[in-house]
């Protein structure tokens, strides 16, 4: 039961990130029409749609669109599909030790990592959403879509709270699987696979 939550979890994250590369992809081509269509109206043959795109001007909040979409895009791709053996890792000493060792490395370094993230959390927390400034201070060219006001530039760091809870909850899985195993490089990955036990 555990194993199917994890592997609907793993796909509605892809659905997600899914989503919001092909929101970049198409504001992407929108900028690039806006700016292109009015040079290129005079290949178009109807005359209705070639003063159209005549009067079209290039599009400034593009930009910053797409800026935020790839943070959250970045954010929440290191939060779910960043494996621990993608990073780099200096592993010489942890290769040379027996698999017991190994197992207390890897519990060691887990707790290191969650106690780093849950103590950075709430100052994170307040720095983000607690902060005037951050309240104050709005991306120019970006506006809700239903209520038109301006998008406060602390929803551009949001994601990076969103990567410290998955990182504790990574971790702490990693725990709870390491302790319950003999391979601590084989234990990791498995609830990112889903279909490794």
């Amino acid at each position: 039961m555990f194993k199917t939550f994890l592997k609907r979890m793993s796909r509605a994250a892809e659905f997600i990130a899914a989503m919001i590369l092909a929101a970049i992809f198409i504001v992407f081509l929108l900028q690039i029409f806006a700016r292109y269509a009015p040079k290129i109206a005079w290949l178009v043959p109807i005359p209705q749609l070639a003063d159209w795109m005549m009067t079209l001007e290039p599009i400034g909040w593009t930009i910053n669109l797409i800026s935020l979409l790839w943070v959250w895009l970045i954010f929440f791709g290191c939060s779910f599909f960043v494996k621990d053996k993608d990073h780099v890792a200096f592993d010489i000493l942890y290769q040379a030790v027996s698999p017991q060792t190994q197992k207390i490395m890897a519990v060691v370094g887990a707790c290191l990592i969650i106690g780093a993230m849950v103590t950075a959390f709430l100052p994170t927390w307040e720095a983000i959403f607690n902060n005037r400034l951050m309240a104050l201070k709005k991306i120019q060219t970006l506006r809700m879509p239903i209520t038109g006001e301006k998008i406060a530039i602390k929803w551009l760091f949001a994601p990076y709270v969103i990567l410290m809870a998955a990182v504790v909850v990574q971790y702490a899985w990693r725990i709870i699987v390491v302790l319950h195993r003999n391979d601590p490089d084989r234990s990791y990955d498995v609830h990112r696979r889903g279909d490794k036990q």
